[in-house]
């Protein structure tokens, strides 16, 4: 009587049973579980870094929005600071030029005032070339000192028969006046100088009363 059937693979060599490939290894898995936990590691990292750049950029921004402000206010004060002595350097540049015109001026007009009408009235009479007739009326010192080189001038441009002389007694030393076909001259040195004394003077009086004003 058989009381039991034991059935034996005969190509089985009677090892374990091979491993599933469809089956992950352990060691395979702690692979992919270490590399897992090294790229949460590396996009924490990231994620901290770029978090930490947010923050320090906005931090910059506000440092910098401080820095201009504050800048902005310096330069204002310094504006403000620098148009008050700028007004009080005009008033001392203006009141020591007016006081040093009001001592030079008058020695100008008397040792330049001849020589300035001499070089005016010759180009004057440059300019008067070809006139039917071209006058010239000037004090009778200056008529004197510069007349005949104005007449000798007058032949070297060819028009000495146009050019008449004449002797003013109400001109000043320095004055002339001309008249051509074409043109005009009524000169002074004095009259220019005492002109630039007056504007220097309005000048020096308008920057006084706007320091006064302020103080």
């Amino acid at each position: 009587m058989i009381t039991a059937l034991k059935l034996r693979n005969f190509d089985d060599d009677g090892s374990a049973p091979s491993h599933d490939p469809n089956q992950l290894s352990s060691a395979e898995v702690a692979v992919l579980v270490a590399k897992a936990r090294e790229e949460g590691r590396i996009g924490g990292y990231l994620a901290g870094a770029e978090d930490g750049r947010n923050e320090m950029r906005r931090t910059m921004q506000a440092t910098q929005a401080e820095m201009l402000d504050s800048l902005t206010q310096q330069l204002a004060q310094l504006a403000t600071t620098s148009a008050a002595q700028q007004e009080a350097l005009v008033e001392q540049i203006v009141g020591f030029t007016l006081q040093t015109c009001e001592i030079v001026f008058p020695e100008l007009i008397e040792t330049m005032s001849v020589a300035r009408v001499k070089k005016t009235a010759l180009q004057s009479l440059k300019m008067a070339i070809g006139s039917s007739r071209i006058q010239v009326k000037l004090s009778p010192t200056t008529l004197a000192e510069i007349g005949p080189e104005l007449q000798a001038r007058a032949t070297y441009y060819r028009c000495a028969k146009a050019l008449e002389l004449q002797a003013d007694p109400d001109l000043a030393d320095g004055d002339a006046r001309m008249s051509w076909d074409h043109g005009s001259l009524d000169y002074g040195f004095r009259k220019i100088c005492d002109r630039l004394l007056a504007e220097l003077r309005e000048t020096h009086k308008r920057a006084v009363d706007a320091q006064t004003k302020k103080d």
